[in-house]
């Protein structure tokens, strides 16, 4: 892998894993220190939320990876500007309402 990659991650168990510390490590990827149980900034999060959502409404579901690819980019191509606009002008409400929290969770 590329040694100038950066993985941010939540410490979901996933990221936590020890398989996938050792894959990390052993492909030098640098892991951004992110604190536990911090509140999620990252409007890509949401975006991959509205993803799922639009998957589990179809009428038939992926029956393997290249179904799944394709419901993906099908789905991606025809996010809604205006959704993506909205994911962007929400940051600054979004920060303010973390440094209310002192750095806690917020309902946002």
């Amino acid at each position: 892998m590329h040694r100038n990659i950066v993985f941010q991650q939540d410490n979901a168990r996933a990221h936590t894993a020890r398989y996938t510390q050792q894959f990390l490590e052993q492909s030098n990827v640098q892991v951004l220190p992110w604190p536990a149980l911090s509140p999620d900034l990252n409007p890509i999060a949401h975006l991959w939320d509205y993803l799922q959502r639009r998957l589990d409404c179809q009428d038939h579901q992926p029956q393997n990876a290249e179904d799944l690819e394709h419901s993906l980019r099908r789905h991606w191509n025809a996010v809604p500007g205006h959704f993506l606009q909205t994911l962007v002008s929400s940051m600054g409400r979004r920060c303010a309402a973390v440094l209310e929290a002192q750095g806690g969770h917020t309902h946002n």
